[in-house]
């Protein structure tokens, strides 16, 4: 279905301008993930850290021509043949435009919705719904304000049902989104604690998501969820809906569902329903995919699916991959793995994201879509066109359909029969410098070509994730002033967790600057497509040539310092580059003494070659209640230098002064910028500063055995126990960042949710864990700081701090970077 920019400006009731006829067949928000731009109307959505009104410009050099926004541009004249809709929220416009579309589409809608699970419930529901027929699914968990329109929007009349999950953090959203999705059939998977925080109970909050199912005819919960049963028995509009519950208690509930747990992680679910007895089994023993399976089997059951796909799907389930991973490739590629799903609507926004990475090429290496439920030559040739209007430089398709359709990508793409023959034929080589998607049906296992794409097998791993970076520096941006600039530090390899894509989200994010220690820290950020103004804090200046060839602001730090770099850009004939100086005022590390400033503002006023960007210091006991007096002396001389330095040389500069510590305990001394640094990794305990975890370190179990009782384990046999046990060794030792001191049970692993002692001395490659009593495998995951065990935690056992641990790092530990 296609809308004309008026039918838009109709339907939202908005001032149109400009060309009246341009066709609409999709809708976008973001401005980073536009993979073409025919036919695209972008919403220019304002948000707490983001306006999309900054990007029109940049977006209509790039072919968008329909432009949603609250705001129409001055210059608006100049976007020739463009269509403007003036509207008072961007939001709201997109919801209406998304409803409407709803309103023509006459398939099934099913909705979802609970504290937890409902991802995975709507992943499995389609995977099951989609082995008889075309099916459309919101990606990943859109399930927001704006990500439930989006999702919406894509219905289309080539799909025979629809599945939306929809998620709410404040009383009186539910409401929109139900006028947005508008379900016939209603789930809901259960009432927690998560997303707690705009509502006085869980009472309160169950009402409010149940209030997405006033239009339903349909209704399926768990009965064993007390609360929800309750809500529902007891409210006159829901209770008269075709109900139907399900419990693994309760005989009453509409569909029974008895468990047995068998071997290998698989669970046997014998249910009743309708006076009908069914045997599924699922390859999941844990209790909440064991719940959400029971969820997915009872509404399947409720819409008369056959028996026979019910079992095939529940028996073919997969773990629903949460996020999409990026991880270093072989010659300089970037690889970026999405097994979440193979249906075409993920693949759109996978492509998306791909497109929305700096980097010179792209690949995109593609399964056939299996069970489709779509018409061959239909389907491949919307893949086709997906592929060329991206602008993805090579596509590799694997699997006979995509054979079969060749003809319709191009005569560069390239094809393989089957997994096994791109394998047989593959040649490293053949990918360099580049940035490559792999996307693919689970029979096809791609996880064997992305092993051999991918540049290392160490099986430690630090996992980085990026929404929490970015959540932690708007956390940080509560307490900054408008327009108070922000210099992200990402020196010392981004405090372990890897430069080069830390910057660049923190760039998307509209950091003003960002700090590195060493020049070669610098160097690596602008090989990697780094833009923004880096300054360089301990810079040794026989690399003063770099640091000019590579546009890097150094820190001036003395008298020597500052005459070696003059040297340097009057070399090259440079008037006023930009240069920092650092003032001690207290911590006494680099920096100009105090009784230094009067010689030092006379020397820079003379200096025609460089000018003063920012006069700043460092706090150094900003975290320290007791050493308050100390850091209010520090600002004061500070403030003492900014004067002397500002009146000789007769211009302003920006002043900063505090860290992460500073930022949340002295908003006073803010000035014009500040500089978070660990805190951005989710490190650090600061009032009022609600940080997350950004990285999490784990590593895998290689090999388990049983030691009899008295023999020891470990080098000088330092760990001896009079009981039989089970050990197991795991794949990570102090060459990969585990301090030494965690060995003989200081320290602990989490493996399968249960904490096991470190024994015996820590080894070079390897450490040994005792895993008796504990049912594990071979393979299994073993966290040593992240979400369970934390970095503070591990640092106090080490006697040392969370920088150092994280710093510990070596590179030959994998950083996967990931965003849900």
């Amino acid at each position: 279905m296609k809308y004309t920019s008026s039918d838009i400006a109709k339907i939202i009731n908005g001032k149109l301008t400009g060309n009246p006829g341009l066709i609409v067949s999709d809708v976008v928000t973001d401005s980073r993930q536009i993979s073409y731009s025919e036919e695209m109307a972008f919403f220019a959505i304002r948000g707490k850290n983001h306006d999309g009104h900054q990007f029109i410009k940049s977006l209509y050099d790039k072919g968008i021509r329909v432009f949603v926004v609250e705001e129409l541009p001055t210059d608006s004249i100049k976007y020739a043949d463009a269509a403007f809709i003036v509207i008072k929220n961007s939001v709201s416009a997109l919801q209406k435009v998304a409803a409407s579309k709803r309103k023509s589409f006459k398939s099934d809608v099913i909705a979802i919705t609970g504290s937890t699970g409902k991802t995975i419930v709507k992943e499995w529901l389609a995977d099951i719904l989609g082995l008889y027929e075309p099916v459309v699914r919101s990606p990943r968990s859109y399930n927001s304000q704006i990500g439930v329109p989006l999702s919406v929007w894509k219905l289309d009349e080539k799909y025979k049902a629809g599945i939306f999950e929809a998620g709410i953090s404040l009383p009186g959203e539910m409401e929109k989104l139900r006028e947005i999705i508008d379900p016939g059939i209603g789930v809901i998977t259960n009432i927690g604690d998560a997303h707690s925080e705009n509502f006085p109970d869980n009472t309160a909050k169950a009402k409010e998501k149940l209030k997405l199912f006033a239009n339903s005819s349909l209704l399926v919960y768990s009965r064993d969820q007390k609360l929800l049963h309750e809500l529902i028995r007891n409210d006159k509009l829901l209770k008269a809906k075709v109900l139907v519950d399900w419990s693994f208690s309760d005989k009453e509930a509409a569909v029974y569902v008895n468990k047995r747990q068998l071997s290998g992680k698989r669970t046997q679910m014998e249910i009743v329903y309708g006076g009908h007895a069914f045997k599924f089994m699922i390859p999941f023993d844990d209790r909440a995919s064991v719940e959400n399976a029971a969820t997915v089997a009872a509404v399947c059951l409720a819409l008369k699916i056959d028996p026979d796909i019910i079992m095939k799907g529940l028996s073919n389930l997969i773990p629903v991959a949460m996020r999409m991973e990026m991880k270093a490739g072989i010659n300089g590629c970037r690889l970026v793995e999405d097994y979440y799903n193979s249906d075409p609507g993920s693949l759109g926004m996978a492509i998306d994201y791909l497109r929305s990475q700096d980097h010179k090429k792209t690949t995109l290496i593609l399964s056939d879509f299996v069970e489709s439920g779509r018409d061959e030559k239909e389907l491949y040739h919307e893949i086709s066109e997906l592929i060329r209007r991206s602008g993805i430089d090579k596509f590799i398709g694997v699997g006979p359909l995509l054979t079969r359709n060749s003809s319709l990508f191009g005569t560069s793409a390239l094809f393989y029969y089957s997994t096994e023959e791109f394998i047989h034929r593959f040649n490293a080589s053949d990918f360099r410098n580049e940035i490559i998607l792999i996307k693919g049906a689970r029979k096809y296992e791609f996880e064997k070509i992305g092993a051999m794409l991918e540049q290392q097998v160490h099986q430690t791993v630090l996992e980085v994730n990026l929404d929490a970076i970015a959540h932690n520096l708007n956390e940080f941006r509560r307490f900054l002033d408008p327009g108070t600039r922000i210099m992200a530090m990402v020196k010392a390899f981004a405090y372990g967790a890897g430069p080069s894509e830390i910057a660049a989200l923190l760039e998307y994010h509209r950091v003003s600057y960002l700090g590195v220690a060493f020049v070669d820290e610098g160097i690596q950020l602008r090989n990697a497509g780094v833009t923004l103004p880096v300054m360089v804090m301990n810079p040794e200046f026989s690399s003063s040539e770099q640091i000019i060839k590579y546009n890097l602001e150094p820190e001036i730090y003395s008298f020597y310092s500052l005459a070696k770099f003059t040297e340097a850009a009057s070399r090259h004939g440079l008037v006023q580059y930009p240069i920092h100086i650092k003032i001690d005022t207290g911590m006494h590390r680099l920096g100009f003494m105090p009784e230094e400033v009067d010689e030092l503002a006379k020397k820079i006023s003379k200096n025609e070659s460089l000018r003063v960007i920012s006069v700043f210091s460092h706090f150094a006991a900003s975290d320290i209640p007791a050493l308050d007096y100390f850091t209010h002396m520090q600002a004061q001389k500070l403030l003492e230098a900014v004067a002397k330095i500002r009146q000789e040389i007769g211009y302003s500069f920006l002043r900063h002064i505090c860290n992460s510590a500073g930022i949340a305990r002295f908003p006073q001394y803010q000035f014009e910028m500040v500089r978070p640094g660990i805190g951005i990794y989710g490190i650090g305990d600061f009032e009022g500063i609600d940080l997350k975890p950004a990285g999490r370190f784990k590593t895998r179990i290689s090999q388990i055995k049983r030691i009899p009782a008295g023999e020891p384990v470990g080098y000088n046999c330092a760990d001896v126990s009079d009981k039989e046990r089970t050990i197991g060794i795991l794949q990570a030792g102090y060459a990969d960042g585990l301090n030494r001191k965690l060995g003989n049970r200081n320290g602990s692993l989490l493996i399968r949710n249960t904490r096991v002692p470190i024994i015996g001395n820590i080894c070079m490659d390897m450490c040994m864990a005792d895993l008796t009593g504990l049912n594990t495998e071979v393979g299994d995951e073993a966290e040593i700081f992240g979400n369970n065990i934390s970095i503070n935690e591990i640092a106090a056992k080490c006697e040392t701090i969370p920088y150092e641990i994280l710093t510990s790092i070596p590179g030959r530990v994998k950083r996967v970077f990931f965003s849900e």
